[in-house]
């Protein structure tokens, strides 16, 4: 008997056709999200407090979206970061949108309570979810597996 011949080496590796989709789905969802931040920030003629509110209002959509795509999958890797980055663009837009209004300041002041009763209200659910996720860690660590 003869041995067998090496095989033959392999070219480049190529990504199986559900990574190019996602990696493709991912690079379209970041070009309509920049797309619609550019659009608000650069084309459109409002003065720059308005600007800032639109980009606020769309910054906390865009977080609650990522917020509910976590809770559906639990994926601490990417979607919960963008949930908070997103969150955190919409409230540092609105509370610049806030200081940058010309308006009467009683109405900036009420605007400026509710946005940080906002913001304090998702930092205490944060807070409790990671209480939460801690007390499960425990749990599930103090689980002895059986043979």
């Amino acid at each position: 008997m003869e041995p067998n011949a090496p095989a033959a080496p392999s070219g480049p590796a190529v990504p199986k056709l559900s990574t190019a989709v996602l990696i493709a789905m991912a690079g379209i969802a970041t070009l309509v999200l920049a797309s619609i931040f550019g659009y608000i920030l650069f084309l459109t003629s409002m003065r720059i407090d308005e600007r800032l509110w639109w980009t606020g209002i769309a910054s906390f959509i865009f977080a609650a979206v990522f917020y509910f795509l976590y809770a559906a999958t639990h994926d601490r890797m990417i979607v919960r970061p963008l949930a908070a980055g997103f969150f955190l663009v919409g409230a540092g837009s609105f509370y610049g949108s806030i200081f940058t209004n010309n308006g009467s300041s009683t109405l900036n002041l009420i605007w400026l309570i509710l946005l940080s009763a906002v913001v304090l209200g998702v930092l205490v659910g944060i807070f409790y979810m990671a209480k939460d996720a801690e007390r499960d860690a425990v749990r599930k660590a103090q689980r002895k597996l059986t043979p």
